[in-house]
């Protein structure tokens, strides 16, 4: 038997354990037929040691190699195909008094007063152990925030809570003033520097015309006058000298 063989038969005895057995131990909640996104088992299966490295082509290897794999696929969807062991979802009128669960940090401060509802399903997942909650926010954000469920006051008004085996519960949404969690991080202030006119440049080989300025007028520097060097001085006076005949001509 080969490497990759044994890794294969391994990977798929991991997989029923979670899909046919104890999803709630990995944080999964399965639809009413059994089925949970492969993207959600993938992220489960990639938080325990030594199967960081599971993709979706492991999966699909599975199939591929499998005459007739103790797996269904329907779509993003799996399941097991035994699910006799499956932990049955059934409400509870008792849950704990606390339940833990996480939003996303920027969906925060629009949930504390708006409520809480699902986190890429159609139920918010709550919770017993504070850990195991935290695990299932940062599949979704890894900077989740942590929230404290007050199950009284949910049941107050009208909430119904579903357990999922020992540790997993979830709820259709959890109204506002029924969970506590940290300060929501108050917007930061606009700037109130003074805006500057932005001056534009003129443009180049031109000039912008201002009937309100003084007219001032550049003039280059004066032309030397006569008897003066290039720098303004005084120049000195060429003196004419006669010229002597020659003597031959005397």
């Amino acid at each position: 038997m080969g490497k990759y063989q044994r890794n294969a038969e391994r990977l798929l005895k991991l997989l029923i354990y979670i899909l046919g057995r104890h999803p709630d131990e990995f944080g999964l909640v399965p639809d009413t037929d059994g089925y949970v996104k492969i993207k959600d088992l993938l992220k489960a299966v990639c938080e325990e040691d030594g199967w960081h490295h599971v993709r979706l082509r492991h999966i699909d290897d599975l199939f591929l190699t499998l005459g007739d794999p103790p797996l269904e696929r329907d779509g993003n969807l799996i399941r097991a195909r035994n699910r006799e062991k499956l932990p049955l979802q059934k409400e509870v009128a008792n849950p704990p008094r606390l339940l833990y669960t996480c939003v996303r940090q920027r969906a925060y401060p629009v949930v504390s007063t708006k409520g809480i509802i699902g986190m890429g399903v159609p139920r918010v997942v709550l919770s017993s152990d504070r850990k195991l909650a935290e695990r299932i926010g940062r599949r979704y954000d890894r900077r989740a925030i942590l929230l404290t469920v007050n199950t009284r006051q949910c049941q107050d008004r009208s909430v119904q809570f579903f357990s999922v085996g020992e540790r997993i519960f979830w709820a259709g949404e959890i109204p506002e003033g029924c969970f506590s969690g940290p300060p929501v991080p108050e917007d930061k202030p606009l700037s109130k520097k003074p805006i500057k006119d932005r001056q534009v440049p003129p443009t180049p080989g031109s000039f912008i015309l201002d009937p309100f300025a003084e007219k001032t007028v550049k003039r280059g520097p004066k032309p030397p006058q006569k008897g003066q060097d290039g720098n303004g001085k005084q120049g000195r006076k060429k003196i004419k000298r006669k010229r002597r005949p020659p003597p031959w001509r005397s």
